[in-house]
């Protein structure tokens, strides 16, 4: 068994909200270029391209337009559930981090309130790292950050490939799918 968890990093879209971009890949239809599209979306996530540059990609290699998180009409949800948990572990003496593949500020800006951002010790946004997951480096720093052993992390991601890539650099995962299995089997990683 590996150290006790002593930080838990959070991924921000499909897990503390919704992930506007694959409800936005999934409502494509089957001409468009979804893999130009994830391409497109990477390069902006790390900050190698613009807003505007990103949509009229995405436009042309879709066909669609993409609302995103920034976007005024942009529905996007909070988990409360998963805020509240939160706050829980961070009484009980978890460091609590997010690390999210992000192209601005938006999570500071519009998404969390002041005391909800307060839940968090660091913010790992891949805008202003130049780093996106599942690249190793981008969870070493997360470590660094947050001053814990990577060994003593564990990452909450909705997505699977990001989970195996964090796995290979020694952290600990939960792969969210609702609140209450996330609940539940990080809790089984802190009982270690």
């Amino acid at each position: 068994m590996g150290q006790a968890i002593q930080a838990i990093v959070f991924d921000c879209f499909g897990v503390l909200a919704t992930d506007y971009w694959e409800v936005f890949l999934d409502s494509l239809p089957a001409s468009a270029d979804i893999e130009k599209a994830r391409e497109i979306r990477r390069a902006y996530d790390n900050g190698l391209i613009v807003k505007v540059e990103f949509n009229k990609q995405i436009e042309l290699a879709t066909g669609s337009q993409f609302i995103g998180a920034e976007d005024e009409d942009a529905k996007i949800a909070k988990n409360h559930k998963l805020l509240s948990y939160i706050r829980d572990l961070r009484l009980r003496g978890y460091k609590i981090g997010i690390l999210s593949n992000v192209a601005s500020n938006w999570l500071r800006e519009s998404f969390l309130d002041k005391d909800e951002q307060a839940l968090f010790d660091d913010f790992v946004l891949s805008y202003e790292i130049g780093l996106i997951k599942p690249d190793p480096q981008v969870f070493k720093l997360t470590a660094n950050r947050l001053k814990i052993p990577i060994t003593s992390i564990a990452l909450i991601d909705d997505k699977s490939a990001y989970c195996q890539a964090a796995q290979k650099v020694g952290m600990s995962t939960v792969l969210y799918r609702n609140f209450n299995q996330c609940r539940r089997d990080l809790e089984l990683l802190l009982i270690d």
